[in-house]
């Protein structure tokens, strides 16, 4: 199904992963974008046709799409989506949505309201690794899970990101962070958990968190989830059952039709599963284009809000 959309922020995401995600999606139609980028917009070859706006009324009055793309800085997200909204368009947007529960729910009351579509963004949710994950743990496969482990940590350090400015919904938790936690929701589907012990580190000169580390419980699964700024890379899920292990790299973030590797351990077996390549970001819209069923249903949206929120509520906090 062919789609008009708009972008809404001409950022470094948008640029460098996204568009050249969708370039060839002939499905994805732009329209319009709003940005003050002008001449660095007019530069990039898949914009070339697209409608540009500085104004904000005038880009939201355009009737010629019904889908916003919403890629600003995370303190942006919320008012963004209810000015989307507001103005009769459906959203898709990265994540965090919003900041807050609350804004979260204002967000998918109003969507409800006007009958429209609200889609956060998790890509790696669609790709075969993850999908390919799902179906061993309903098989049973590993057994009775009894302790899973996700680390996602990057060497980010430019203090000139977004990322590292409290004002503008930055910090590790919002960003790195979200992914592990949003496995509790996505993956072994644990909307109400229950958090045993979390520490967050935080920046005495930014005064944003830089790193954290939380323990979950599930019955008689234990979940450790860790995520930082300024360390060394690590981006992978493992799981231990009574029957064996499961470990999968890149679980989150991946390159462009990278391929997908499980390494499982069953007593004294091991097996390597590859998936196909896939590129997530296409595939998440695809989803959205086709309309199919997600696992980032509003319930599960408001209670990965809820975990984020609480997990920086209650963590002990360590300056440095």
């Amino acid at each position: 199904m062919k789609k008009n959309i708009a972008f809404w922020s001409y950022g470094t995401h948008l640029k460098k992963r996204v568009i050249p995600s969708i370039w060839k999606n002939k499905n994805i139609i732009p329209k319009a974008i709003l940005s003050k980028k002008r001449k660095e917009i007019k530069k990039n070859q898949y914009l070339k046709n697209i409608k540009i706006y500085s104004d904000k009324k005038k880009f939201l009055l355009n009737d010629t799409y019904d889908t916003i793309y919403i890629s600003s800085v995370n303190s942006n997200h919320y008012k963004n989506c209810i000015d989307a909204l507001n103005y009769n368009k459906n959203i898709i947007c990265e994540k965090p949505i919003a900041l807050k529960p609350k804004e979260v729910k204002k967000i998918l009351n109003l969507a409800k309201k006007k009958k429209l579509i609200v889609h956060e963004m998790f890509q790696y949710t669609f790709h075969p690794l993850f999908l390919e994950i799902k179906k061993i743990l309903r098989k049973n496969i590993l057994g009775k899970l009894k302790f899973a482990e996700s680390k996602f940590t990057i060497p980010l350090n430019d203090k000139n990101n977004f990322r590292f400015k409290k004002s503008l919904g930055g910090g590790s938790l919002n960003d790195s962070g979200i992914y592990p936690l949003s496995l509790n929701v996505f993956l072994f589907n644990n909307l109400y958990p229950k958090i045993l012990k979390s520490k967050i580190i935080i920046s005495k000169k930014n005064k944003i968190d830089l790193m954290g580390s939380l323990l979950i419980k599930k019955n008689n699964l234990l979940f450790n989830q860790e995520w930082g700024f300024n360390l060394d890379y690590q981006n992978y899920l493992k799981i231990i059952g009574s029957k064996g292990e499961l470990i999968a790299n890149f679980i989150f973030s991946k390159k462009i039709n990278q391929i997908g590797i499980i390494k499982i351990k069953i007593k004294n077996n091991k097996n390597i599963i590859k998936t196909k390549k896939a590129n997530q970001i296409n595939l998440a819209f695809n989803n959205y284009l086709n309309k199919k069923n997600t696992y980032l249903d509003n319930k599960k949206m408001l209670s990965l809000s809820q975990l984020i929120y609480k997990t920086n509520l209650v963590s002990k906090k360590i300056k440095r």
